[in-house]
């Protein structure tokens, strides 16, 4: 039996307490706003998804809300992103795959510096990455960055969660379980606080922008 519901019943209150009043968008998938903390994605700002296990597709949490972002007439930007990261974006139904832009940056570039470049000029609604290092600086630099050229930044990692001082605005963890796939929010410590069991059936999904 999974754990999500659990914990997630456990955590309900303590994230209701933790909602403040920002701009948020909204997941499309009803059980994964109750879950964080705002009631949604934030709408402009860094978040990080930690994907346990290899064969852990973690697509499924963004594609509702990246199909809406996608009609928004700016880039959803991809950072040398993994083939099925390619494969899931480029043929999700409703996906307006002219605004989905691939970047592979040249040798000896700083990923860093392309990454904020990318978020701060204001040109992509979206910039995702599959960073291999992390340190304090550089997400303090990708938040600033996102949130200077109102975009949202998701950096997704591999391998278990690591206890570090953040500048994501939301952490999770996406991993298997016995019915299918869990999403877990994460605190500061990479402990899992809340969990929701995600839905089989989530692209595609309408989704609205709120504050609140």
């Amino acid at each position: 039996m999974s754990t999500a519901p659990q914990l997630h019943h456990l955590n309900a209150r303590d994230n209701r307490s933790k909602r403040r009043s920002v701009q948020t968008l909204s997941t499309g998938i009803a059980a994964l706003d109750a879950l964080l903390p705002a009631g949604g994605w934030p709408k402009y700002g860094l978040i990080e998804i930690n994907v346990q296990g290899v064969y852990t597709d973690p697509m499924d949490a963004l594609l509702p809300a990246l199909t809406g972002l996608s009609r928004e007439g700016r880039w959803l930007a991809m950072v040398t992103p993994p083939h099925y990261a390619r494969v899931r974006i480029n043929t999700n139904p409703g996906m307006d795959t002219s605004s989905v832009l691939q970047i592979n940056p040249h040798r000896g570039r700083s990923g860093l510096w392309t990454l904020e470049s990318l978020m701060r000029a204001g040109h992509c609604r979206v910039v995702m990455a599959w960073p291999g290092c992390r340190t304090e600086l550089m997400e303090m630099r990708l938040a600033r960055a996102a949130t200077l050229g109102r975009s949202l930044g998701i950096l997704f990692r591999q391998g278990e969660p690591q206890a570090c001082t953040s500048g994501c605005e939301v952490r999770l963890s996406v991993e298997r379980n016995t019915g299918g796939k869990a999403v877990f929010l994460l605190d500061s410590d990479g402990r899992k606080v809340s969990g929701i069991d995600l839905p089989q059936e989530t692209s595609g999904s309408r989704l609205s922008g709120r504050s609140g």
